[in-house]
């Protein structure tokens, strides 16, 4: 037994205890060593070590507590390995780690950091991160296509990366994770780690998903084996847990055994996670917005796909689903992705970031908690020309590569759009629905977010709104400013008058989208 080990962690930060089995179990690999953190206000943590080949073992640990913890490792009955950890301050400028990890806020309606500072979430999606996205780069001005993409989207005001470890048999992901029974550990040691290590020191939260809808139909247990080996070996990092990508799929016939078992995944995930991450489903396209698992207590906030273009976008369908399931954050997670070819009806178009933000700022504008962007030529990784997929090339006629994708005019003005409602304390106000609210590309009156005695007011003028409206407006003179989400440029306006308790909005002065601002002044 190796006893009175010490070390240093910073608060927040993931770090590792190692430890080498003698006599492991056979098969090694199911070996069960568990170590248990006891922190200065003797909350327990117990962690899982996992098998780093040969009779090699590690426990991934996090530290949410300053002072001093103590920790045991045991093998069994026996203990091999025990010692304090002393939790020091975080000294970095990710706030992320100054802040600590997510959570949901109290009154359940948007996300704060651990320390209560509240959270706008803005997600990239990367799909293909675990093991198809290169180190290297074809691209001029970038090095690393992984880490180069990493970066940018960090200096545009990303905090979340929406990825999936792709471990199904679609593009046959589940060798790079399996060899036969046992995990590929030289595939985790030689990519996936740096993959996962490098989005956390960017202070990136990692909303990881494990595979796809149709692995649900070989049952359970590999999906227990993979989450398990993930929850051990990355479950220290700063992640949200979405289970899998579109978790009903399409076939009728199959939609509820999946439903079935990936609730099944998701109550084990909650088991074995001690750090109570976030947990939610990647959900399915479908009209009425889909809601399973939304009374499941596992479930923390809803994490929606309104599609490209497979069904109309109306603002109807997201006030009607917060009207229902309102008691917890919503976050539209896959809808009108950069460069993508849309599939509606009447035929295929480029999406441009002007699609892009009328779902993110509608999202927005009817209590959403924040969006997730995505960009045609990265989540499917086309390296170059012509190379897309077969199997998803549907969605991009347009044959738009990864390198042409990442500077997507969207992606920066969604970085203006996080800034925007975190300076107006977005989480102070709430949806003014009107009456005319229909078609998100119809024409009607613009979307308003008011404050609770009506004496601030954020109006979103999407470049379809044609309609005045009459809306409250507590009796004062306001500070009106318009907003050019394009640019994230301010603007003063005339102050305006308001004697009678309500306000007749102006007509929309331009063909393009912006946002207007009252505040009451006096």
């Amino acid at each position: 037994m190796i006893s009175n080990m010490k070390y240093t962690t910073e608060k927040y930060r993931t770090a590792h205890l190692e430890c080498v089995i003698e006599q492991p179990d056979v098969p090694v690999w199911e070996t069960v060593i568990t170590a248990t953190f006891v922190s200065p206000s003797e909350k327990e943590i117990v962690r899982e070590a996992y098998w780093d080949g040969e009779n090699h073992f590690k426990v991934a640990y996090m530290t949410d507590e300053e002072g001093t913890w103590t920790y045991t490792v045991r093998h069994g009955n026996a203990v091999v390995q025990s010692g304090s950890i002393e939790c020091v301050p975080y000294t970095g400028n990710l706030d992320l780690y100054r802040h600590g990890f997510i959570r949901v806020s109290e009154n359940g309606k948007y996300f704060t950091y651990a320390d209560g500072t509240p959270f706008v979430w803005l997600g990239d999606t990367h799909w293909e991160f675990a093991y198809r996205e290169t180190w290297d780069s074809n691209y001029p001005k970038m090095d690393s296509m992984f880490m180069g993409m990493a970066d940018k989207r960090v200096a545009q005001g990303f905090n979340v990366y929406q990825t999936n470890l792709r471990a199904d048999t679609m593009f046959g992901g589940r060798d790079h994770y399996f060899d036969g029974d046992k995990p590929n550990v030289a595939f985790y040691q030689n990519e996936l780690d740096r993959r996962m290590q490098y989005l956390a020191d960017c202070g990136l939260i990692n909303a990881i998903g494990l595979t796809w809808h149709m692995d649900a139909d070989d049952g359970i247990d590999h999906l227990k084996q993979l989450a398990r080996y993930i929850v051990n070996r990355y479950g220290s990092l700063p992640l949200v847990y979405t289970l899998v990508g579109e978790v009903a799929g399409y076939d009728p016939e199959k939609r509820q055994k999946r439903i079935d078992t990936f609730n099944e995944l998701a109550k084990y995930i909650e088991r074995i996670d001690p750090y109570h991450h976030l947990k939610t489903a990647h959900y399915t396209n479908e009209r009425p917005f889909a809601s399973y698992y939304q009374d499941e207590p596992w479930h923390s906030f809803t994490l929606n796909q309104a599609g490209h273009g497979d069904y109309i976008i109306s603002v109807n369908d997201y006030t009607e689903y917060l009207e229902q399931y309102g008691n917890k954050p919503f976050v539209e997670g896959e809808a009108m992705y950069e460069f993508v070819s849309t599939l509606e009806e009447m035929g295929s178009r480029l999406c441009t970031a002007d699609l892009v933000r009328r779902v993110a700022y509608t999202t927005m504008q009817v209590g959403g908690a924040g969006y997730t962007y995505g960009a045609q030529g990265i989540w499917d990784c086309v390296l170059e020309k012509g190379k897309q997929h077969s199997r998803v090339n549907i969605f991009n006629r347009f044959d738009v590569t990864w390198y042409e994708a990442v500077e997507g005019e969207g992606a920066t003005q969604m970085g203006y759009l996080k800034e925007f409602y975190l300076k107006q304390k977005f989480w102070q106000l709430h949806h003014y629905k009107t009456a005319q609210e229909s078609n998100l590309f119809n024409k009607k009156s613009p979307l308003v977010l008011v404050n609770d005695d009506n004496s601030k007011a954020i109006l979103y003028y999407f470049d379809g709104c044609r309609k005045q409206m009459t809306m409250p407006l507590a009796n004062g003179t306001y500070q009106v400013t318009k907003f050019d989400p394009r640019t994230n440029a301010y603007m003063r306006k005339e102050d305006v008058s308001v004697q009678t308790g309500e306000w007749m909005t102006p007509k929309k002065e331009e063909n393009d989208d912006y946002l207007v601002v009252l505040e009451k002044i006096k």
